[in-house]
């Protein structure tokens, strides 16, 4: 997995060095054929990083199944599961969304200092940086297409929030999410409410 990070840093790389390339007035094409051919080595050897991940998951009943649990959550792909993890077993961390927020890096701390200056609290952006980028892209794609994260965005947004935090926040509600699958051993329920117990009971002794 990091060397299919580093492979898509330079992929990245070359795409836009030959963006920047043909927009000068004055075409190199023999560079630019460069940096294309250069593009599609890479575009290859992600694929065939990406196949072997597959394969590795596949051959181990345990990952195979934690994965399958994982990707059933909306926004949550292939590597952003493969990463949590490689990560929770790693990790010298109790499976507990808080500490891994902490770990990965998107966990705000409340920024000030003495009593007149205070800042909004950020994240600190520590912890492993590929699983930060897939967990902020999958924060992005729910954000599109969940209608129910679609909603809350834009309601933070209306309420004055930056939406780096709001973006930031969803990724935590997505590791909570993420956290509690694995913990349960259980598939992702759309559409999910908890009930307080209280509540329950007072049902059922009713009934």
């Amino acid at each position: 997995m990091t060397t299919r990070e580093q492979f898509v840093v330079e992929k990245t790389a070359h795409m836009n060095s030959l963006t920047a390339l043909k927009r000068k007035a004055i075409h190199t094409p023999l560079a630019e054929k460069m940096h294309e051919k250069a593009i599609g080595e890479l575009k290859e050897h992600i694929r065939q990083i990406e196949e072997e991940i597959q394969r590795l998951i596949d051959q181990d009943p345990d990952y195979r199944h934690l994965v399958g649990l994982l990707i059933s959550i909306p926004g949550v792909g292939l590597l952003l599961a493969a990463h949590m993890l490689v990560v929770i077993q790693s990790a010298p961390l109790p499976l507990s969304p808080k500490f891994l927020a902490a770990f990965i890096g998107i966990c705000p701390y409340e920024d000030s200092s003495g009593t007149s200056l205070r800042h909004a609290a950020t994240s600190r952006h520590y912890g492993p940086p590929g699983l930060r980028k897939l967990l902020f892209l999958a924060a992005l794609s729910i954000c599109a297409h969940n209608p129910q994260f679609r909603t809350y965005f834009l309601r933070k947004v209306q309420e004055g929030k930056p939406k780096q935090l709001v973006i930031n926040n969803i990724a935590n509600k997505l590791l909570k999410v993420m956290v509690a699958v694995v913990r349960t051993q259980t598939a992702f329920i759309a559409n999910y409410r908890s009930v307080n117990p209280g509540l329950l009971n007072m049902a059922l002794t009713k009934s």
